[in-house]
C-alpha cells in the first residue's frame, strides 16, 4: 500500500527533526540525563513536529539501547512502538474523545503497569477539545500521576487549554520552520524518492507551505503524481498558483488608480481557476514586502523570494511607499475576514482592489465646509445669497432683530453667529436665571471645534463675575459672551428618539432631557446623574453627536446646560446685606434672652 510521502518521511530521530534545535536539544538532554517529567505541552502551528516529536520522546524513554537521547531503532521496545505491536505508548485525540467518560477510562487505565516498557506514555492530540469536565478530570492526575505513567498534550490553540492544566506541564513551543530549511528538506525527500526537483521549485513549495512541513511534502506528493520532473511551473499548477509576476501587475493597477486593469487581472486569473482566498493571502504578503522594501535596509528584511522578484520589490517598495502598503494590507485584510464568514470570495476581492484604487483621503465635515465658506473673502451680496440659502437647523422662533443688530454688516460677524442670527436677542419671556453658568467658553481661535465634556468644578463658578466681552483675534471686533442668547433646541425630540433606537441604555438617561442651543454647542439638560455617566462614556458623547449632526445636518459640540443661580436684585448693596444679618443676629439674640429667662 502506497504511503503519503510525510508518513514515509516522518523523523525516527531526534536529530532528523527539521528547524526545531531548541526542543530536541532539552528533550534529548532529559532523556541522555535520566531527568524525564511527567507531563509535557508541545504547542505550535500545524506541520511543526509536535506528534512527531511526541512519539520520538515515547521511544527514547522506553528505549533498551538510547545513544545520547536519541532511540536506537533497532530494540524490540522501538520496533515494537512504530508498528503498534506495543499498547504502552497509547496516542489519542483529543477531538474525537473529548468527554469526561473518555478521560474516567483513561485514569483508570494508569493504574495498571506498564506491560513490556518503563514507561506508560499518554499522547493526547489537539487536546484544547476538551470539555471542560474532561479537564477537570485530568487535573488530578495530570498533576501526580503514577511513576510508570508520562502524559505528553499536543495543541495548536495553547489559549484554549486552561491555566491548571498549562501550569502542571512542560511547555515547549514549536516555531514555524523556515522556508530555507523547509527546501532543503524538500529537495533530500525528492532526491531519495528519484524525483527531479528545481531549486525554483523547492523555493517556491516552501513559501507556500507557510512554515508547515507536512504541507511542503504534501505539495510534492501531489506534484509527484503527475510528473517525475518537477519544476515551478508544474508547482503553480499543482498548488493553484501562477507565476508571481500577476502580483506586480495588479498592485502596479492600483498603484495606478486603474480599478478596471485590476478587476480585469483578477477575472483572467478566476478564468484559470486560481484559488481566490489564496489569492488575497499571496497579495497581503506581495504588499508585505513591498512594505518592507521600502524601509531602510529593507534588503535585510525580505525573505522567501528570488534574486529577481527581490529586484523588483526593492524598486517598486520606495515607489509605492509604506502608507499606501500598509493600507492595501488591511483592506485585504479586511477582505480575507469577511471571505471565512461566507462572503462571496471574488466580491470581497473585488471591492477591496476598488477601494485601494481610490484616494486615500477624507471628505471635509459640512460644518467645516460652512465654516471655511463663512470665513473666505467675498462680496456681501454673495455673502447674503449663501446665508439665505444655508438651513438654520438651530433658530428659535424668529423674533424681530434690534436695530443695531440690523445695521451690523455680515462680514464684522464671527462664524458661531451667522447660524444663530435669528435669534440675536433673547425672549423677552425667559429670565434670567435660566442662563447657564459658562464654565467653559469655546476658544476664540476655534470656534467651531467640540470642546471635551468638562469635569466637575472646584470652586463655585457663579460667583465669579464673567468678562462682559471677549477679544477675537480674528475679526479684531469683541464678541458678546456674558449676554449670549440660548433658546431651545428644537431638534432634541428627533435626537432623543434615534437614541432609543440605537442605544437603550443612554437612552434611559436622555428620555425626560431638554436641550438648549446657544449659537455654539447644544446643551443638555439631563441631571447630575446623566453627567456623571457622559463625562466617562467617550463613545455616548461621539454618537449624540453624530445623531445631531445626521438631524440637523450640521455637526456641533455638545455641552452640559445648568441655570444660573438667582441673582441679587439690582442696587442690593453690600452694606445693605450687612445691616441685614446684623439685624438678623440681635432677634436670634433677644429670642435667647428670652428663653433663657423663661427656663
Amino acid at each position: 500500500m502506497y504511503r503519503a510521502l510525510y508518513r514515509k518521511w516522518r523523523p525516527q530521530r531526534f536529530e532528523d527533526v527539521v528547524g526545531q534545535r531548541a526542543v530536541v536539544a532539552a528533550l534529548k538532554n532529559q532523556v541522555a540525563a535520566g531527568r524525564v517529567g511527567h507531563a509535557y505541552l508541545f504547542t505550535g502551528v500545524r506541520g511543526t513536529g509536535k506528534t512527531t516529536c511526541a512519539k520520538i520522546f515515547a521511544k527514547a524513554v522506553n528505549c533498551l539501547n538510547p545513544q545520547n537521547g536519541d532511540p536506537c531503532g533497532q530494540c524490540a521496545a522501538c520496533r515494537g512502538i512504530d508498528d503498534g505491536s506495543i499498547l504502552d505508548v497509547v496516542e489519542m485525540d483529543a477531538a474525537s474523545n473529548n468527554g469526561v467518560d473518555d478521560i474516567r477510562d483513561l485514569r483508570d487505565e494508569t493504574a495498571y503497569t506498564p506491560s513490556s516498557c518503563t514507561y506508560k506514555v499518554y499522547i493526547i492530540d489537539e487536546v484544547h477539545m476538551l470539555s471542560t469536565a474532561a479537564f477537570n478530570a485530568l487535573l488530578k492526575t495530570l498533576e501526580e500521576p503514577p511513576a510508570h505513567v508520562i502524559f505528553i498534550l499536543a495543541t495548536t490553540e495553547i489559549q484554549k487549554v486552561p491555566a491548571t492544566i498549562r501550569s502542571r506541564c512542560q511547555r515547549y513551543d514549536f516555531t514555524r520552520i523556515s522556508p530555507e530549511d523547509i527546501a532543503g528538506r524538500v529537495a533530500q525527500v525528492a532526491a531519495a524518492e528519484q524525483l527531479s526537483l528545481t531549486g525554483g521549485a523547492a523555493a517556491l513549495i516552501a513559501r507556500l507551505a507557510d512554515g508547515a512541513l507536512r504541507d511542503a511534502l504534501s505539495i510534492l506528493d501531489t506534484c509527484a503524481g503527475v510528473t517525475a520532473d518537477i519544476d515551478e511551473a508544474v508547482v503553480r499548477r499543482m498548488a493553484g498558483v501562477t507565476d508571481r509576476s500577476y502580483l506586480f501587475r495588479m498592485s502596479d493597477a492600483v498603484a495606478a488608480r486603474d480599478a478596471a486593469g485590476a478587476l480585469a487581472e483578477l477575472a483572467a486569473l478566476r478564468q484559470q481557476s486560481v484559488d481566490v482566498k489564496r489569492l488575497t493571502e499571496e497579495l497581503i504578503a506581495h504588499y508585505r514586502s513591498l512594505m518592507l522594501a521600502a524601509l531602510p535596509g529593507g534588503q535585510d528584511l525580505l525573505s522567501g523570494v528570488s534574486p529577481d522578484e527581490e529586484a523588483l520589490y526593492l524598486e517598486k517598495g520606495p515607489a509605492l511607499g509604506r502608507r499606501e502598503a500598509i493600507r492595501a494590507i488591511r483592506a485585504l485584510g479586511a477582505a480575507l475576514e469577511h471571505m471565512a464568514r461566507g462572503s462571496d470570495q471574488r466580491i470581497e476581492l473585488e471591492l477591496a482592489l476598488f477601494s485601494l484604487t481610490e484616494p486615500a483621503q477624507t471628505q471635509q465635515a459640512p460644518a467645516v465646509q460652512t465654516a471655511a465658506a463663512s470665513t473666505a473673502p467675498a462680496q456681501p451680496a454673495a455673502r447674503q445669497t449663501r446665508q439665505e440659502n444655508t438651513v438654520r437647523p438651530f433658530a428659535a422662533a424668529p423674533v424681530s432683530p434690534a436695530p443695531a443688530a440690523a445695521a451690523q454688516s455680515t462680514e464684522d460677524r464671527p462664524p458661531w453667529e451667522e447660524s444663530a442670527a435669528p435669534a440675536a436677542k433673547a425672549p423677552a419671556a425667559q429670565p434670567a436665571e435660566d442662563l447657564p453658568p459658562w464654565e467653559e467658553e469655546a476658544p476664540p481661535e476655534q470656534p467651531a471645534s467640540p470642546a471635551p465634556w468638562p469635569e466637575t468644578p472646584s470652586g463655585d463658578t457663579a460667583s465669579q463675575p464673567a468678562p462682559a466681552y471677549a477679544a477675537d483675534p480674528q475679526l479684531n471686533k469683541p464678541r458678546q459672551v456674558a449676554d449670549r442668547t440660548i433658546n431651545p433646541y428644537p431638534q432634541w425630540g428627533e435626537v432623543v428618539e434615534k437614541i432609543h433606537e440605537t442605544d437603550p441604555m443612554l437612552y434611559g438617561y436622555l428620555k425626560k432631557s431638554k436641550a438648549y442651543f446657544d449659537g455654539v454647542r447644544v446643551l443638555i439638560d439631563g441631571g447630575k446623574t446623566f453627567r456623571d455617566f457622559i463625562r466617562v462614556n467617550k463613545g455616548s458623547q461621539r454618537l449624540i453627536k453624530k445623531l445631531i449632526a445626521q438631524v440637523s445636518g450640521i455637526a456641533v459640540p455638545i455641552g452640559p446646560y445648568e441655570p444660573e443661580k438667582t441673582a441679587a436684585p439690582a442696587g442690593h448693596s453690600a452694606e445693605e446685606s450687612l445691616h441685614k444679618l446684623e439685624a438678623l443676629g440681635l432677634d436670634v439674640t433677644i429670642q435667647d434672652s428670652a428663653r433663657k429667662r423663661r427656663s
